[in-house]
């Protein structure tokens, strides 16, 4: 690695909080698969997914409401109360509530101010009760056709001056993440995404015109293998090696399939210094980060850590990209763990541990003991499946067109206007 590596505090782009690896999304999804041949037949995609036949009405969830003070809705105050929903009595809602989910049909621009933020968009509202939670929580739900959705997110997933074929490849990976996740949730839950990076960042609306552009130039366009939509994942940086979804996201079915498998060769990112970064931890509490998280797991052998000297790759997939770690302490020992799991303790708050800085933007990283703290080095911001960012950014300044890169992230997929 070379000496321009990336430092998260310089970082001013939504602190990358979609790169830091812990999307079990967005996450989340054998690296020994290189085509369609070798997917075992006992773990293909059983048509869960079927490709859409109309356009999707996405469930956006935009508020999580867990104290009693509510929120303020065009001017309204609404909490929620032991007795039920409590709005003034002068409100021009017009609110209907059904199976005491609140409804507001009104699909006018709305503005939305919650404790941490405020959100303006257009479209129909839901308020889902939270009774496990407690009597005042409730999630707020925004309801709108997935092209009026969609500039929303590429608006808050790029940086405005990139190029018109990044948003473009952007609005197709974007169309098909919410298509898939609404396929799966449709029946299951009231929400198909969030509008944070557990999921896919959503501004509400927007007037950047390149985003509305992207996604009326690649109207209704979705990934897709086969009979099934891909459920496309993407992260900022890959780093230069692709991640394989099976083992960055989960073991899932729908995740094994050849446009989940992994580009091959280097991607054009590694041009770029943002691809690399390092991070300083304090050697005790990162120990003891560790310790704390194996603990829930019985007889796990992290609870015998001694003294950390050096964090090495010891699997990699089949593009060279680490799945397994092993940490060596003062004894000599070695402890295992997967790449995917460090990379979520180590940015993993825990009582009586000081805060988890600076982050650890990726699992292609190695470590070594530096005095009291441990040096890691690493490349890339994210899980790494499929879609990168950055790269994305390199190849479109090539006058690559969006329909390329994505096959290029997306092995053997086809791209069908669908919608």
């Amino acid at each position: 690695m070379s000496s321009n590596f990336f430092q998260p505090d310089s970082c001013n782009r939504r602190d990358f909080m979609t790169a830091t690896g812990v999307l079990v999304v967005g996450g989340l999804f054998s690296c020994t698969q290189s085509d369609e041949t070798q997917v075992n037949s006992k773990t293909q995609p059983k048509k869960l997914l079927a490709i859409p036949t109309k356009m999707i009405t996405v469930r956006i969830r935009v508020g999580k409401i867990r104290n009693k003070d509510g929120f303020v809705l065009d001017g309204n105050h609404i909490c929620l109360t032991k007795e039920g929903w409590k709005l003034p009595s002068t409100n021009t809602l017009s609110p209907e509530t059904i199976d005491q989910v609140m409804w507001i049909r009104a699909k006018d621009t709305h503005t939305m101010i919650m404790l941490e933020k405020i959100k303006r968009c257009s479209g129909i509202i839901s308020m889902h009760p939270r009774p496990k939670i407690s009597p005042h929580s409730f999630d707020i739900v925004v309801h709108l056709p997935m092209e009026e959705y969609l500039p929303g997110v590429i608006a808050g997933e790029l940086y405005s001056h990139w190029h018109p074929d990044t948003f473009a490849a952007q609005a197709v990976a974007a169309r098909s993440y919410a298509a898939a996740q609404h396929l799966q949730r449709k029946e299951t839950s009231h929400y198909d995404v969030s509008d944070g990076p557990s999921s896919q960042v959503f501004l509400g609306d927007v007037a950047l015109d390149v985003a509305h552009r992207a996604v009326k130039d690649t109207h209704g366009v979705l990934l897709t293998w086969k009979d099934t939509v891909v459920p496309s994942y993407y992260s900022a940086c890959c780093g230069g090696m692709a991640a394989v979804a099976s083992d960055a996201i989960s073991s899932s079915h729908l995740h094994d399939i050849p446009p989940l498998g992994g580009r091959g060769g280097t991607d054009a990112c590694t041009s770029l210094g943002v691809h690399q970064w390092t991070a300083t931890r304090s050697h005790r509490n990162l120990k003891k980060r560790l310790e704390q998280w194996s603990g829930s797991f019985t007889n796990h052998p992290l609870g015998q850590l001694g003294s950390i000297q050096s964090i090495i790759p010891v699997q990699t997939n089949k593009h060279g990209r680490p799945v397994g770690l092993e940490i060596i302490d003062h004894k000599k020992n070695h402890h295992k763990i997967t790449a995917k799991q460090f990379v979520h303790v180590a940015n993993t708050p825990f009582p009586a541990i000081p805060k988890p800085t600076p982050k650890v933007w990726s699992s292609c990283l190695v470590a070594s003991r530096s005095g009291s703290d441990i040096e890691l080095r690493g490349v890339g911001m994210g899980h790494g499946v499929g879609l990168c960012q950055y790269g994305a950014q390199v190849l479109a300044g090539k006058n690559t067109s969006w329909e390329s890169i994505l096959e290029w992230y997306y092995p053997r997929v086809t791209l069908a206007s669908v919608l």
